[in-house]
């Protein structure tokens, strides 16, 4: 209870800094990534990233040591036991840095408050949060200001060779459910329709931004999650839940476009986290 308590109280704090992180290893490849913020785990996309051939985990900045988490008796619904060890910081800045799957014999900190500069050794990654690969741990950044799960890489040092986004089968789906391949279908009715392409095993769009003859008809970006109403959320024109975002394994909705009668130029147009860009454009008709 006195952790939840502390937790509580920090994620009521408001701060104004503005910050950026540094990696929380020496070293780190794009190939290291195993699971990207927003992409697909479980039934949800993901408010974490995974980090493999982890071994020694440093402090991304200074801050404070707000929660030594060691067993399923510390579990909260915002930071679950699926975890495993995990060390929780807090920062200035209105963000908590999350290290989890980290081995419980080598924490560096158990002491609340205690200060940890940038570069320090907090812990050896382990095996006890539920991951796929050894030696990897769980970076999580959580602003407490909006109560949200940040995208680390909009606050993280670039890398290079990120995993390209390969982009096919896009389509739209109407309020039924009715799904058409853009490739081959050039007429539609009035409505309003969800824009999906296939998933990505790996990587996903940073953003996807739909146009209707140059117009912006709405702009989904993946930097941050929140928690609303019982489902995590990512921002278009509004809240989209994780089940719209990803309604089965195949695809990944990208957007909606409310198509009125007319002739359009429907553009997609793919961004990622450096600013590079494709765009797709196709010509429909609308009754």
């Amino acid at each position: 209870m006195k952790k939840q308590a502390l937790i509580t109280t920090l994620l009521l704090s408001v701060f104004s800094k503005p910050f950026c992180f540094d990696w929380p290893l020496k070293k780190v490849e794009a190939s290291q990534i195993s699971t990207f913020f927003g992409q697909k785990v479980g039934e949800l996309p993901s408010t974490t990233m995974t980090i493999s051939d982890a071994h020694e985990v440093l402090s991304s900045d200074t801050g404070n040591t707000l929660i030594v988490m060691e067993d399923s008796s510390d579990d909260t619904d915002f930071f679950p036991s699926a975890l495993g060890t995990a060390i929780i910081v807090s920062h200035e800045d209105n963000l908590l840095c999350v290290y989890s799957n980290l081995d419980r014999d080598s924490v560096r900190t158990r002491e609340y408050t205690r200060t940890i500069a940038k570069g320090d050794p907090i812990a050896n990654s382990g095996k006890s949060g539920f991951q796929k690969k050894p030696d990897s741990i769980n970076f999580q950044l959580i602003d407490t200001k909006e109560r949200k799960a940040v995208n680390p890489l909009t606050l993280l040092p670039q890398i290079n060779s990120l995993p390209a986004i390969s982009i096919s089968a896009l389509q739209l789906r109407n309020k039924n459910g009715v799904a058409y391949d853009l490739q081959y279908a050039k007429n539609f009715n009035t409505g309003v329709y969800k824009l999906y392409f296939k998933r990505n095993d790996l990587a996903v769009p940073f953003k996807t931004s739909i146009l209707l003859n140059g117009e912006l008809s709405d702009e989904l970006v993946i930097n941050s999650i929140n928690q609303e109403g019982g489902h995590c959320n990512i921002m278009g024109t509004r809240n989209y839940t994780g089940e719209e975002i990803y309604p089965d394994d195949k695809v990944m909705m990208i957007g909606e476009a409310n198509l009125r009668p007319g002739k359009f130029t429907l553009s997609v147009l793919f961004t990622d986290i450096k600013g590079d860009s494709r765009q797709l454009n196709y010509n429909i008709t609308v009754y």
